[in-house]
């Protein structure tokens, strides 16, 4: 690997402390950053009791026999503690993408912040509140078709024994450090107007940064309870990335010499 893809790859994997330092420094950023991390813990909250609750419920009465029979017990049991891990699963892979929609735009609320604080100035799309929303969605559903394709891609691989169980353990986390970073870049680089090619090219011409930037990412979202107040770092990193790396047509922030 050339020294300076190296170089690329470790300073993007510190934006997210970087941007922890710049919360931190800033009571305003501070107070935005906790407005995702609330939302999400309650949301987190209701749906980790609900789900639990109600597979308390379905597995006591499907296996509740007159009998007592020990089996019966032990199945109810067994239920239980499946259901309960289901939910743990679902919780760290599926919810986290429902609380980064949900939570959207305090996030938008924050990085504007950021940017703000490190230009002096925001970038508006002059778009409407209707337009605006529609430019979001459309570029949210063609990333979900990109990470969809691409993972199913990535998933075939697994049917060549051996060669691409190793191929696969590779290149998913490469993947899933892109999608990462597109994400979170995602909310400067959509209030400059920019499609999904332009987003994709912004991270794909950048990938030594990038790909650090996702992998420091995605190791906070895999920590339990703790990846929603994690979130707001990645946030205020992936601002910082885009506004100290501008792309062609935005050049209003240059990152002092350091």
């Amino acid at each position: 690997m050339p020294i300076k893809f190296s170089l690329s790859v470790s300073k993007g994997f510190f934006y997210p402390l970087r941007g922890l330092k710049l919360i931190l420094t800033d009571w305003r950023l501070f107070r935005l950053s906790l407005l995702p991390f609330l939302v999400n813990t309650i949301l987190f909250m209701i749906f980790f009791l609900s789900f639990n609750f109600f597979a308390y419920e379905i597995s006591s009465r499907v296996f509740e026999q007159s009998s007592q029979a020990w089996y019966w017990a032990a199945l109810s049991v067994t239920l239980g503690v499946l259901l309960f891990a289901v939910s743990i699963i679902v919780i760290l892979f599926i919810f986290v993408a429902i609380g980064l929609i949900i939570a959207a735009p305090f996030n938008d609320m924050l990085a504007g912040a950021v940017e703000y604080k490190l230009s002096g100035k925001v970038t508006e799309s002059g778009m409407s509140l209707w337009e605006l929303t529609k430019f979001t969605m459309g570029n949210e559903v063609r990333k979900m078709a990109v990470i969809l394709a691409g993972q199913g891609l990535l998933a075939l691989v697994n049917f060549f024994p051996g060669v691409g169980q190793a191929v696969f353990a590779i290149a998913s986390p490469i993947f899933l450090a892109f999608v990462l970073a597109y994400e979170f870049t995602g909310y400067t680089l959509d209030r400059r107007g920019f499609p999904h090619s332009k987003k994709q090219n912004f991270v794909l011409s950048r990938s030594g940064l990038s790909l650090g930037f996702g992998f420091a990412v995605g190791i906070t979202l895999i920590i339990p309870v703790l990846n929603f107040l994690l979130l707001p770092l990645a946030v205020a990193g992936g601002t910082m990335l885009v506004m100290e790396n501008p792309p062609v047509e935005d050049t209003m922030y240059v990152a002092p010499d350091k």
